[in-house]
């Protein structure tokens, strides 16, 4: 069973991890598509916001293509300012980024300005002039941003183009002052999350745009920025995932070059952010998983326990299978042999009656007296055996446990001995029961002398009556109970108990705990057949060194109780001719029963089977008594035969004797409550009181 429940653990939670496994595989999988959503969703507004910055630098070089023909109309920087301003201040009108416009000349002297007050300024030691000088690339070449000198000193980007004489040589540079502040409103209205950020880097190492922000980053140095530094890795283009502070959230960041403007743009999501709702979902899944373990584990738990009853219930049905086996080849040895035994009382208390040579009564011979006691000792131990089979002839009565129990009381102090302790508990209700109440007592008898053999030094023996109900949940793990009230007897010791290993064999016949000697092994056995046989339910309880508890329920019986008659010397009563009808299939107890009755001066019609018995009736003048075995071979059982007699005689006398309790069965179902019986074996005192009682119309 422990394999099984191993097995079955196992394979469950091999499928339950397998289900959380896939359901964490789909997670995961679900996890890694929303990332992957997310980094296209940076990529794309990074594309969005570089093309928006390369559309308001279009128009910068826009504005700077059209000065560069200017410079050719008016044949270069060197021209008069009535040249040139004209065209500088209509070209920084159209645009709101434009700070400024200058025109350097060859030498990098600033020689006309939309702002007079630089002209004169070189700028021949700036990048984008020495940028252009060198090179004859038709393109517009962002510079570093620096403060500027007039004005509110704000960070501008120098955007410049190359001048070309009407020769097609170097002729200075048009330059734009670009302020970055410009971008920062279509910035703001980007959607990046409370974790996300946009920003603008110029490859020169310096910050120009960063949104959201509590203050304006243009100018701050880029270089060692976790983004920069990465966007310097990927080359300006591609997404990376990392942190700008050891304890900010992780940032997803796409980036976006801008090669000829030497411009980065960078747009950063909140991991965080992107996994809320993913969140929400593994939270609820983990929830599910949990209350899926708590509900598989509370079925597995039911189930072992179930599995538990199943198996306590199977080897209960096992030990009640084997022990009805048992049973069934102990009651039919037992059955046989109380017909044999009845042979030898009875020639016993014959020859005890016979009168020697010398005209005297043998009944002092110690050879007769070995005999009897030794058939009286077979006669005891036939009926330990019918008991445990039940197959015992039990005279069934409504009697109060509590009566039978104080009714045994002093016995039992005797048979205890002084050393015990017995005390006995009785109910204050009636505790009824349909019993026999003399096996009853044996039973009880049979207890209290376990429980003393347990305590060889003394101890305590409680003997307690009451009332019981076992319900449904009892009944399942007793598969021989029936739910409902039961009347209760309970006897318990504390003597040297039972091992746990003997609990399941106590009641199999010559199984005993003893040492050699001691004890048949048949009391308990008895007492188990008792019970069953009364529709009753026993159960032990024991532990090692603490002692053992006996309860025995019986079906609680409507009342009223009849009172339990006491024992009573059997005297051996004479007839006077009466005719008895014997009827018995077994020739050697017929015979004995013949020779018994005529010595005890009643005439006898002896038959083997009803049929014959039925036609010496008929044609009997005289019939005073019917004594017949239960079961007869051929058609007609004792009580069928009985209702065919008393219908041909009314008031016929009946008595029935037999050994068996299926025959028992059988007569009750035939011969209602005028229930007359021998029960087998018997002895000539016990034949000659059942047969004066029925002839007289004793019970």
């Amino acid at each position: 069973m422990r394999e099984r429940k191993l097995a079955i653990g196992l394979v469950v939670a091999l499928a339950f991890l397998g289900l959380i496994g896939l359901r964490g595989g789909d997670l995961w999988q679900r996890r890694a598509q929303i990332l992957s959503a997310g980094d296209r969703r940076a990529e794309n507004m990074a594309l969005i916001l570089a093309g928006y910055v390369q559309q308001t630098f279009g128009t910068a070089d826009a504005a700077l293509r059209q000065l560069v023909l200017h410079n050719t109309r008016v044949r270069g920087p060197m021209a008069p300012a009535a040249e040139w301003v004209p065209a500088l201040a209509a070209a920084t009108g159209g645009l709101q980024a434009i700070g400024s416009i200058s025109v350097v000349d060859t030498a990098g002297i600033i020689r006309h300005s939309s702002q007079p007050m630089i002209v004169g300024q070189s700028r021949r030691e700036q990048f984008v002039f020495s940028r252009l000088a060198a090179d004859t690339a038709d393109v517009m070449i962002a510079d570093t941003p620096f403060r500027t000198v007039v004005g509110d000193r704000q960070f501008v980007v120098p955007l410049g183009r190359r001048l070309v004489s009407a020769r097609g040589t170097f002729d200075g540079i048009v330059v734009a002052s670009f302020i970055p502040d410009s971008l920062r409103e279509f910035f703001r209205t980007v959607d990046v999350g409370s974790d996300g950020a946009v920003a603008v880097f110029h490859r020169g190492g310096v910050v120009l745009l960063r949104e959201p922000s509590t203050r304006n980053p243009l100018g701050d140095e880029a270089t060692g920025h976790p983004l920069f530094e990465a966007a310097q890795r990927l080359g300006g283009v591609g997404v990376h995932r990392g942190r700008v502070q050891p304890d900010a959230p992780v940032l997803r960041t796409a980036f976006r070059s801008l090669p000829e403007q030497r411009l980065i743009v960078a747009v950063s999501l909140g991991e965080r952010e992107l996994l809320t709702e993913w969140r929400r979902n593994a939270v609820a899944s983990l929830v599910v998983a949990l209350v899926a373990v708590a509900i598989l584990g509370g079925f597995l738990l039911f189930l072992f326990h179930q599995m538990d009853v199943r198996e306590r219930v199977e080897q209960a049905l096992a030990r009640s299978q084997r022990l009805e086996s048992l049973g069934q080849l102990t009651g039919g040895v037992a059955h046989d042999f109380n017909n044999l035994l009845t042979v030898i009382l009875g020639n016993v208390s014959l020859l005890k009656t016979a009168p020697t040579s010398s005209g005297s009564a043998i009944a002092g011979d110690e050879s007769l007296v070995e005999i009897e006691r030794a058939a009286g000792r077979a006669a005891d131990l036939t009926r330990q055996l019918l008991a445990f089979a039940r197959r015992q002839p039990l005279l069934p009565r409504v009697v109060d446990l509590s009566a039978i129990v104080e009714g045994a009381s002093s016995m039992l102090r005797r048979v205890v001995g002084e050393p015990v302790k017995l005390r006995i508990v009785a109910a204050k209700e009636p505790c009824l029961a349909n019993i026999d109440p003399v096996q009853g007592e044996t039973a009880l008898l049979n207890l209290c002398i376990n429980a003393r053999d347990a305590m060889p030094g003394g101890g305590a023996l409680v003997i307690e009556t009451g009332l019981a109900t076992l319900d449904g949940h009892y009944a399942r793990e007793a598969p021989d109970v029936t739910p409902g009230r039961y009347s209760l007897v309970t006897v318990s010791d504390n003597g040297v108990g039972i091992r746990a290993e003997h609990l399941p064999r106590l009641f199999e016949p010559f199984f005993t705990t003893k040492g050699p000697g001691r004890g048949t092994g048949l009391g308990l056995s008895m007492v188990y057949g008792f019970v069953k046989q009364s529709g009753g339910h026993i159960r032990v309880y024991s532990e090692v060194g603490r002692g053992t508890t006996v309860k025995v329920y019986f079906p609680q019986a409507p009342g009223p109780a009849t009172e339990v008659a006491s024992s009573r010397d059997v005297v051996e009563h004479r007839g006077n001719g009466e005719v008895v009808l014997l009827v018995e299939d077994d020739p050697l107890v017929r015979k004995l029963a013949t020779r018994l009755l005529r010595r005890l001066g009643y005439t006898v019609v002896d038959a083997n089977d009803g049929e014959s018995a039925l036609s010496l009736a008929s044609g009997a003048a005289k019939v005073d008594l019917l004594l017949t075995d239960v079961m007869l071979p051929g058609d007609l059982s004792g009580p069928q035969l009985a209702t065919e007699l008393t219908r041909l005689r009314p008031g016929l006398p009946v008595l029935f004797a037999s050994g068996y309790s299926q025959e028992i069965v059988e007569l009750g179902a035939h011969a209602g409550a005028s229930l007359r019986f021998l029960s087998k074996p018997y002895d000539r005192r016990q034949l000659a009181q059942a047969v004066h009682d029925a002839i007289r119309g004793r019970q």
